[in-house]
């Protein structure tokens, strides 16, 4: 069993947890009633909203468990919150991490888990919204996106959690002696990575804190001189004042917007606000409390993506509006366009489509006209689209990425439903999908592109830095033995002043096929820099296996390379370290003793191999500097 590792920002995530008082609180039905509908939408037996403190996970909410807790080192949740998007795991028991976890092993069982990390501002997460199962079984995009958006609802209840709680704060900083609440008050107001501020009831701010100075760009006496309408953008001011007349007027407690604030410089930031209204102890209104996010980027991605998806539907509505008078051509030039299109009625039956049905799934477009939208989907995906169906032909423009329309296809589409609106009424709506699989494989290229030496395609130093954590961690906790082989060709500068540097390139491509044969087919290869090449062998328990490895390898190498007009000799030397399964060890020590044991195999002849041992030291030199990982 592998526990998971702890966050790079554990520390500043837990003051985050405590600080929201939630801890081993009683059950709440805002989080139950997400529970529920987890379980009953993926039909599993287990739903949770599991909170991962210091050294367990804690549930607040759960559907088929009596447990209310269970260790931190067993859970699958501590490893999710080490992702960006969700963790699935389709079946434990042939994941290494938890095939012999007590939980998967013992009650409840565990084969299944699909967990989304609940992730607060500053990038902080809490814990998981998940769902568990006792059987194998995989995720649908559509449940995928479902859970996703369930989780964002479960963020924004925290969020609402730590502005009523900095409510109480201040509450309690008008009620009790000034001393003592101004510290307790100090920590959640000016030391949290949101902005936060208290207002009079006139919009004057009273108190800004740090975080609210830097997003706007103003210093804290300048802030204070000035009002809430003054920094709110004109177009959003209307609003703003009418939901703070509605927390005077009692009909709200808080409210949550997104609006543009004005920053000293002139620009203006997009912010999410979440604002309560304090009241003394006989209710009457004191203050207001802010709490506000920037999401400029967001808003900024989103404006793009709207912008693109604009001139898109601009094109092709223009393109159908003029051509309603002639069906035949608008069916030829929407048989040539790039997209799936077609138009649906009020009943969600098919007016229209194009020619692309039939070379995408092999249907005739005339025969689906008459037929209803269920009769094309997949009906988990109807299900999910439905709300998307109901909300445009309420008058609304919808956009849904990441579809999958067809379970036995990998395409991914990105489609846009535009309602048609005719006379003031919505008679239907247009549907316009996009084949985005070879972007989404694109950026899958590009990542894996980035850990690849574009010359031998052997892997580079940054992925020689995660192979050398990942057998550091190994031997470490697991006792695995390893070997690390610093490599230097001997004879390459020659060879490449004579022959050119394309002839060294073609000797550096054959060098990394002729490692890459010669050791075993697990052993990371890769290439360093220059003629330089490390490689990591795992499950070495001695120097002998070291030394013949290191001689089948010098043997590879002293056998002449072939080149356009000749053959061209090398050799290597090639220093070797073992990992230590215990004491203190970096990735950059090891690399460091290899190359100081190459340059001793130098020294002694060339072509040959020595240990690291703590009478070779690293070289004092210059270039020892370029090898850190």
């Amino acid at each position: 069993m592998l526990p998971a590792p702890l966050p790079v920002n554990e520390q500043a995530r837990l003051r985050l947890l405590h600080s929201l008082e939630i801890l081993d609180t009683p059950a709440a039905e805002t989080f139950d009633r997400i529970t529920r509908v987890v379980a009953e939408m993926l039909k599993v037996p287990i739903a949770l909203v599991s909170l991962v403190d210091e050294h367990r996970q804690w549930f607040k909410s759960k559907v088929g468990l009596d447990i209310v807790e269970t260790p931190r080192n067993l859970s699958f949740c501590a490893y999710a919150l080490h992702e960006e998007d969700m963790l699935v795991i389709e079946d434990a028991k042939a994941d290494q991490r938890f095939t012999d976890n007590p939980l998967v092993t013992g009650t409840p069982h565990i084969r299944f888990y699909a967990g989304v990390p609940l992730r607060m501002s500053g990038g902080l997460v809490l814990g998981t919204l998940c769902a568990i199962d006792k059987t194998p079984r995989s995720l649908t995009p559509s449940a995928r996106a479902a859970l996703k958006d369930l989780a964002r609802i479960i963020e924004r209840e925290l969020i609402q959690q730590e502005t009523i709680k900095d409510t109480r704060i201040v509450h309690e900083y008008d009620r009790r002696a000034l001393a003592v609440s101004e510290a307790r008050f100090a920590t959640a107001f000016h030391k949290t990575p949101t902005g936060k501020a208290i207002i009079d009831l006139k919009g004057h701010f009273i108190e800004v804190n740090p975080r609210l100075c830097e997003m706007l760009g103003y210093a804290p006496e300048v802030l204070q001189q000035k009002t809430l309408s003054d920094i709110t953008h004109s177009e959003d001011l209307s609003l703003s004042l009418q939901l703070v007349d509605e927390l005077l007027a009692g009909t709200r407690d808080t409210y949550m917007l997104e609006k543009r604030y004005l920053c000293q410089d002139g620009t203006f930031i997009w912010a999410e606000l979440s604002v309560a209204l304090v009241r003394d102890e006989n209710a009457e209104p004191l203050h207001l409390l802010s709490v506000i996010q920037d999401v400029s980027d967001r808003k900024q991605s989103e404006a793009l993506l709207h912008d693109h998806q604009m001139e898109l539907e601009r094109r092709v509505v223009q393109r159908t509006a003029d051509l309603q008078s002639s069906r035949e051509t608008l069916q030829a030039i929407t048989d040539n366009l790039p997209l799936l299109i077609a138009h649906v009625d009020r009943t969600l039956y098919y007016q229209f489509a194009n020619d692309i049905y039939r070379q995408i799934f092999g249907i005739d477009p005339v025969s689906l006209v008459g037929k209803p939208l269920s009769s094309m989907l997949h009906p988990e995906l109807y299900e999910e689209l439905l709300p998307c169906f109901q909300a445009v032909l309420a008058g609304e423009r919808v956009i849904r990425d990441n579809i999958r329309y067809s379970l036995q296809q990998d395409r991914i589409w990105c489609t846009t439903y535009i309602p048609d609106i005719r006379q003031g009424e919505v008679v239907g709506f247009y549907v316009m999908s996009q084949d985005v699989t070879e972007r989404k494989l694109a950026e899958k290229v590009l990542i894996d592109k980035a850990m690849l030496d574009p010359l031998t395609g052997l892997p580079n130093r940054r992925a020689l830095g995660e192979k050398l954590e990942q057998i550091i961690h190994a031997a470490q906790t697991e006792q695995i033995p390893s070997a690390i082989f610093f490599m230097d060709l001997d004879g390459f500068k020659a060879i490449n002043d004579m022959h050119g540097h394309d002839a060294g390139d073609e000797i550096l491509r054959q060098v990394s096929r002729r490692l890459t044969q010669t050791v075993r087919r697990d052993d990371f290869v890769s290439r360093l820099a220059g003629d330089e090449f490390v490689i990591v062998a795992s499950g070495i328990p001695s120097p002998g296996i070291g030394s013949r490895i290191a001689e089948s390898i010098c043997q590879a190498l002293a056998v002449p390379f072939p080149l356009d007009n000749g053959f061209a000799k090398l050799g290597a030397s090639i220093g070797i370290t073992l990992c230590p399964t215990t004491g203190e060890v970096s990735a950059e020590n090891l690399l460091a003793q290899a190359d100081a044991a190459m340059y001793e195999a130098k020294r002694k002849g060339r072509n040959n191999h020595r240990f690291a041992s703590p009478l070779v030291h690293p070289a004092k030199r210059a270039s020892a500097a370029k090898h850190p990982v």
